[in-house]
């Protein structure tokens, strides 16, 4: 009677179950609403000839279960233990994140509760644990879209899945055995040591880490077993001040040396904090420690004044940079504006993007001409630079102009010559600024016009400055997410915001080529400069492009 019943209850939903599940899906309920092995059999034969008769659809990529053991004793109760398997899932389309459990290929993960998992009503304000409720943590199927908007055309399935972060309720590193390291490498930035302050604080007193340490002078300070022992007590008013506390350097990089030091001082938590180079080598340390067998995260907090990193929405730093540039350009604009037939030329970073001159120039509102290394134009002809500098002296008798720095090798018409390669192997450019200044000078004298040129280049004051509020803001956040994802165990990747939400960015995503950060044509930001500027595109033969 009962079997009965049981028949006639689940009989309504059959249809319901053709179409959500198909012919197989809808095959096996029905052996469910049978109740027999024997039919359980047949069901299964049917569902290996609907297979055969269904039209094919591509195949999915199928993922290496690494962990597919890793539950035998905690994983109802870990979440960390669901995450992972879930991510291991087929039918999963969240980008994958390395994990040391996939890496150390673990089969039972600690069941690690988190610190700041608040206890009923407890709340330790004062000791920085105990205070988040269970719905703080992130839940362990949640995602970031890389592009939040969709057209007619666009279909889901085509954007990108990043691994949102955040808290997680269970971890895979004891708070006892983190030994951290904190390693700034590249050029100054605002808001570095906003990063050094709130991942030694985070560490410390949410995750009750006792053993911090930062690398002085970047990897030199890897290299040299160079280490500053980190506290509350010594860094606790360093985000007032600008450059670096720590020290940062540009230099060789040995993947190997590195990863033998950092072992050999049971450094198992890395916090590299630097631009495009830095993640290519945090990739190829991941590979290594990886080989190795060693249980070393390591993570990357991306930077760039020029905000040319791939995928996320900014740098850290980048508003403080174009605020900073404010000034500069309003000495330009009072210069220029204080003597008929008087140019101002401003020199901002940007060796391969143009976004902190173009975003500089659209907050000023003064600016009559910016150039950005995205877009080639000629010095000289008819409608070149030159020429067009000088019908504006003519007409208006000023002239302000934002140049960034990677325009020299946007020249069609002529070429400033490199001054050769930093201790990273970039290419030091040409002064484009000076170029501009004797050639507009040389112009203008042989067209009979005494023009006078202002040339301004505050590059080393927008860097080394304190970090604005926004940018302190999206600092501690980007420290603490970064840490709260180590602290579960992810590594190889970059932590920062997308669609102004925080997520895990692989590493060979990040390095992938793939997501080249530059200015177009289509660019909104750059059609509203232009529409301000009223610049043209300083092309002879514009017509036959």
């Amino acid at each position: 009677m009962e079997s009965k019943n049981l028949t006639q209850t689940i009989n309504p939903l059959y249809l319901l179950a053709s179409l959500a599940l198909g012919t197989i899906g809808a095959a096996a309920f029905n052996a469910l609403r049978k109740g027999s092995s024997e039919t359980a059999q047949h069901v299964f034969e049917e569902s290996m000839s609907a297979n055969a008769s269904a039209p094919s659809s591509p195949k999915k990529p199928i993922k290496k279960h690494a962990i597919n053991k890793l539950m035998a004793k905690n994983a109802n109760e870990n979440e960390l233990v669901k995450e992972l398997k879930n991510l291991e899932e087929i039918t999963c389309e969240i980008e994958r994140v390395s994990n040391l459990a996939y890496d150390l290929k673990l089969q039972v993960l600690p069941l690690n509760v988190n610190p700041m998992l608040g206890n009923s009503n407890y709340r330790s304000v004062f000791g920085g644990e105990g205070f988040l409720p269970e719905t703080a943590f992130v839940n362990h199927d949640c995602y970031i879209l890389q592009h939040p908007n969709f057209g007619p055309n666009d279909l889901l399935s085509r954007t990108k899945r990043w691994l949102r972060s955040g808290p997680r309720k269970h971890l895979l590193f004891s708070p006892d055995e983190v030994k951290a390291g904190i390693v700034v490498v590249g050029g100054l930035l605002p808001g570095l040591n906003v990063i050094i302050r709130e991942l030694t604080m985070c560490l410390f007193y949410n995750y009750k880490v006792q053993n911090i340490f930062g690398a002085k002078n970047g990897y030199n300070g890897i290299y040299n077993n160079d280490w500053i022992k980190l506290d509350p007590k010594i860094v606790k008013t360093i985000h007032h001040q600008g450059g670096c506390f720590l020290g940062t350097a540009r230099s060789k990089f040995d993947g190997e040396m590195i990863v033998d030091e950092l072992a050999k001082n049971g450094i198992n938590q890395v916090y590299l904090i630097g631009g495009l180079g830095c993640m290519k080598s945090a990739e190829q340390l991941h590979e290594i420690i990886k080989s190795r067998n060693l249980k070393i995260s390591i993570v990357v907090i991306p930077k760039s004044i020029e905000n040319e990193i791939p995928i996320i929405d900014k740098s850290f730093g980048f508003e403080t940079a174009i605020e900073e540039a404010q000034n500069p350009l309003k000495a330009a604009y009072q210069e220029t504006h204080s003597k008929k037939y008087s140019v101002g030329i401003v020199r901002l970073w940007g060796s391969h993007t143009g976004f902190l001159a173009l975003n500089a120039s659209l907050a000023f509102r003064s600016v009559n001409i910016c150039l950005v290394p995205e877009f080639e134009f000629d010095v000289y002809g008819e409608k070149g630079l030159l020429e067009y500098v000088y019908q504006r002296l003519q007409h208006k008798g000023t002239c302000v102009i934002v140049v960034a720095e990677g325009s020299a090798a946007s020249l069609r018409d002529c070429k400033i010559n490199d001054k050769g390669r930093d201790a990273s192997g970039n290419v030091k450019q040409g002064d484009i600024g000076l170029f501009l200044k004797n050639a507009i000078l040389e112009f203008t004298r042989e067209k009979g016009l005494n023009a006078e040129v202002k040339y301004i280049d505050p590059q080393y004051m927008v860097r080394a400055g304190k970090a604005n509020s926004l940018d302190s803001k999206l600092c501690s956040q980007l420290a603490q997410n970064a840490i709260h994802a180590s602290m579960a165990g992810f590594t190889g990747f970059a932590v920062g915001h997308v669609s102004n939400k925080t997520c895990m960015i692989p590493l060979n995503e990040m390095n992938s080529g793939n997501y080249a950060n530059r200015i177009t044509p289509s660019n909104i930001s750059w059609q509203r400069l232009l529409a301000g500027t009223g610049q043209p595109s300083f092309l002879n033969n514009e017509q036959d492009i």
